[in-house]
């Protein structure tokens, strides 16, 4: 195996799920006998969103063996090329070793991948780096990945378009399907980008569930007075099998 890898997940806007598929992609680490994911020793996690930080957060993920992964949480904001500077040192400094299997999962707010400078790029190719884009069904979104790409081609050599199924169906993403910069990234020619869906969690029960991660809700679904309902419960149960099988192809592809 690759002793380390690491997922950027990104996207142009709140709201198009970036901060959900983060949720996902980290549950599928923890839950490798089902998704089929490695079996890793160190799983970091870093919330990168200044304004609204839901993934290592009071309810989200934090310092904590599960599985026998040890999970790390961190929150650091990411405002400009400095702060991704520090962030990489930190995390070659105080984090990474050479003898773990290590995955790192950075959710990021909507403007960090602006603050992705030649010197940056320097530093996160030690990191084996995959971006993740969450694809949204209006144009900027489309524009948006484009601008990134033209911006840091060597960032953006590889990677996988995320289609998050809770927008509507695969014809809801018109923008996309229809852009020159889908045929680019996916010809298989200069670049080598793939296409993913993610099924949509029900409604109801992804807003009940909220930022817990999906461990949390299944191990509280099972105590009485926990306030998560079996319902529920049974729901992330389900819904973590499906997405962990279709995030495990990230790892397998590449």
């Amino acid at each position: 195996m690759v002793m380390i890898k690491s997922y950027f997940v990104d996207g142009d806007k709140g709201g198009v799920g970036k901060s959900f598929v983060s949720r996902c992609l980290i549950d599928s680490f923890i839950n490798h006998e089902v998704s089929g994911m490695p079996k890793i020793d160190r799983l970091i996690v870093i919330d990168a969103d200044p304004m609204n930080p839901d993934v290592v957060c009071d309810n989200g993920y934090k310092n904590e063996a599960v599985n026998n992964i040890k999970i790390i949480g961190l929150q650091r904001p990411i405002k400009s090329e400095d702060d991704w500077l520090n962030l990489i040192n930190e995390l070659a400094e105080t984090q990474i070793n050479e003898t773990d299997e290590i995955r790192l999962v950075f959710s990021l707010p909507s403007a960090a991948g602006l603050y992705i400078t030649e010197s940056v790029l320097s530093l996160m190719a030690l990191m084996n780096p995959t971006p993740i884009w969450v694809m949204g069904i209006d144009a900027s979104s489309t524009n948006q990945l484009e601008a990134r790409v033209g911006k840091s081609p060597m960032f953006y050599q590889n990677g996988v378009v995320l289609i998050n199924l809770k927008h509507g169906p695969g014809k809801s993403f018109e923008f996309w399907d229809k852009s020159i910069i889908r045929k680019t990234l996916l010809s298989g020619e200069d670049y080598a980008w793939s296409e993913l869906e993610l099924p949509a969690m029900m409604p109801r029960a992804a807003e009940l569930i909220g930022s817990m991660p999906l461990h949390t809700v299944i191990d509280k679904g099972n105590l009485p007075g926990s306030g998560v309902a079996i319902g529920t419960r049974t729901v992330a149960q389900t819904y973590r099998g499906i997405a962990g099988r279709k995030l495990s192809t990230l790892e397998s592809s590449r």
